[in-house]
């Protein structure tokens, strides 16, 4: 009985003197703090790349982001004004939104752009993941929106819209 005691209060008061102990290595011990007590470790930051959706006369039709997530890149495009219906999508590996952009090599197909009656059009999706450093480099990257079959486009168009993403 003395010892089962005598155990019990050593290990209490072993549990006191840890709980009050100076614990070298910050809060839990997962961050490092400095005297001042400022937090040495940066927070992770998702990379965010956002491209203005324009049509082949350059009016703003909204945007197009790229977001780094730990499931894929996020990708998100609203538009307005343009004609309703399934655009096809594409992400180029020629910045700038030129004319022969949509002959460039292809990163990725991405889901079609619902167009409502409105004309408008949202589409939120998952796709695998991309360096966004890479898409966002010095040649850039585009967005394309395909026009309909039936879609007349102002004379040389070959895009109904596009999002240049340059770094």
């Amino acid at each position: 009985m003395k010892r089962t005691m005598l155990f019990a209060a050593t290990a209490a008061t072993a549990l006191v003197l840890t709980a009050c102990g100076d614990d070298e290595d910050g809060v839990g011990g997962s961050f490092e703090a400095l005297d001042d007590g400022a937090v040495t470790e940066t927070p992770e930051v998702l990379v965010d790349l956002t491209g203005e959706l324009v049509d082949p006369e350059g009016s703003v039709l909204s945007t197009a982001t790229f977001t780094s997530t730990d499931t894929g890149t996020e990708i998100e495009v609203e538009a307005s004004g343009l004609t309703p219906g399934d655009h096809d999508m594409l992400l180029v590996s020629e910045g700038g939104c030129t004319e022969g952009a949509v002959d460039s090599a292809p990163v990725a197909d991405l889901p079609a752009l619902p167009v409502t009656e409105q004309e408008i059009g949202q589409l939120d999706t998952l796709a695998g993941e991309f360096d966004l450093d890479l898409l966002a480099d010095e040649d850039g990257t585009s967005l394309i929106v395909l026009p309909l079959d039936d879609e007349v486009l102002a004379e040389g168009a070959a895009w109904s819209a596009c999002a240049s993403i340059e770094g």
